[in-house]
């Protein structure tokens, strides 16, 4: 009788942990449609106040609410049309893996590390990448973007042939 009752404790922690992880990748999706619609209020409304986030594509670190606004912002006024689809989550504990696609088109200046900006090109880029992000209390305490930097120049027609 005891295993059993170990067994049933398991499972009821086992499901649990698998809700808890489902809420983690639908903050996800609701994350990437503020992104889309530019809401980045309501982007940073999913992430903790001491959230860091990592742009392996630049190599940029985002600490707090400040550099992350500045980044989100970047990002959707650099592309109009902003779109930004899961294709895939994978859940453990407190970490979601979402491999994902994004597309926009350029229609504002490409911010530089030395300050310059690149003007507007108007192409689009349709860029695969992942992103692991790292929760607490429901909320993105880290997170962390994989993509071809690469890639988005030679679309944006920016890489010499």
């Amino acid at each position: 009788m005891g295993s059993l009752c170990l067994g049933a404790h398991f499972l009821k922690n086992k499901l649990t942990k698998n809700k808890e992880n489902k809420m983690n990748s639908q903050t996800v999706e609701k994350f990437f449609k503020c992104m889309e619609s530019g809401d980045v209020d309501g982007a940073l409304s999913y992430l903790t106040d001491d959230h860091v986030g990592h742009d392996m594509g630049t190599g940029a670190v985002m600490n707090g609410h400040d550099e992350n606004r500045a980044d989100m912002e970047n990002w959707t006024t650099t592309f109009s049309n902003m779109k930004v689809e899961a294709l895939n989550h994978i859940e453990s504990g407190d970490t979601v893996v979402t491999e994902l696609k994004m597309t926009g088109v350029n229609t504002g200046d490409l911010p530089q590390p030395d300050g310059s900006k690149i003007p507007a090109t108007g192409k689009s880029i349709e860029l695969n990448g992942c992103q692991v992000a790292v929760f607490e209390n429901g909320k993105m305490k880290k997170s962390t973007q994989y993509y071809n930097m690469m890639t988005m120049m030679s679309q944006l027609g920016l890489m010499p042939d």
